[in-house]
């Protein structure tokens, strides 16, 4: 194989305890990791935070390769919206981690399956990095955490969400997402985008980059009705387009990495074949018509 670095770039926030079961599943794997950190610890909507001392310990032991960098600027704009701020930041993280090779932008809140071999995959496709290659994005699944319960997490089984996860050319228009060709590869992300405490989802609705985008006190209250008795009953519940979320499964772990690894032992560590197929086609279909 091509050498190639996998550079990856982490934003943290308010929700930096998630790094913890995030980081450690990326950091062997990685070239490069950079966290970006706003210097006066501001949320995209200007929320102020604070990270325990106790991190920075966890984050030098855990870095024995000396690989990880701790990028801290002005991520806060007051004019912009949340999503503009979102964008803006993941763009000066990628320009401060340079050109060349893959960018790799991993949430705190998203815990990889097999990173190894979404590396695997980047490293076999490194001539797409070279100079002169088209600009592409290569997109992965999310497979989101929704609660969790005494003896597990819900998860939203067979979502069809996916995001663009890495790219030989970063230019992000919204988020994570640009105007390149994205390349969907069947590698699964688990996102604990809900699975937190009551104050911590309504924290994350006051200031998530969607927090504009729909009601988010009667989705809440929705979210707090769930629990393992009624998640069987609750269909196409995604909160901007329902049908991306068409149900929910149950797995037992009394914390994230133990799901994780029990998910492992009994599940496909790739997305069911005929989602994924539908997702390339459409996307065969899309150019198409381009």
């Amino acid at each position: 194989m091509e050498a190639v670095p996998i550079k990856v770039g982490m934003l943290v926030s308010f929700d930096y305890p998630y790094v913890f079961h995030s980081l450690p599943l990326l950091y062997e794997h990685a070239d490069r990791i950079t966290l970006a950190i706003d210097h006066e610890c501001r949320s995209w909507t200007g929320l102020k935070f604070n990270i325990a001392d106790s991190f920075w310990s966890w984050l030098r032991n855990l870095d024995s390769q000396k690989k990880i960098d701790v990028y801290r600027d002005d991520f806060y704009r007051p004019e912009l919206d949340a999503m503009s701020n979102d964008t803006r930041e993941r763009n000066m993280l990628a320009q401060h981690m340079g050109p060349g090779g893959w960018h790799v932008q991993v949430d705190s809140d998203e815990y990889f399956l097999d990173f190894a071999a979404f590396v695997r995959f980047l490293k076999q496709h490194a001539r797409w990095t070279s100079s002169g290659s088209a600009p592409i994005d290569i997109g992965a699944f999310w497979i989101p955490l929704f609660r969790q319960t005494s003896d597990g997490f819900l998860y939203v089984q067979n979502a069809h969400e996916s995001f663009p996860l890495a790219t030989n050319r970063p230019e992000y228009k919204g988020a994570r997402g640009s105007d390149h060709y994205v390349r969907y590869t069947p590698f699964c992300v688990f996102h604990q985008t809900w699975a937190r405490t009551e104050a911590e989802i309504w924290t994350k609705l006051k200031n998530w980059s969607h927090t504009a985008d729909f009601d988010i006190q009667s989705y809440f209250n929705l979210w707090k009705s769930i629990d393992r008795h009624t998640y069987r009953y609750i269909r196409n519940f995604h909160p901007l387009i329902p049908a991306v979320w068409p149900q929910l499964a149950w797995g037992p772990g009394k914390d994230i990495p133990e799901f994780i690894e029990n998910y492992r032992r009994q599940s496909p560590l790739t997305v069911p074949p005929l989602l994924y197929l539908r997702r390339r086609l459409g996307q065969a279909k899309k150019c198409l018509r381009g």
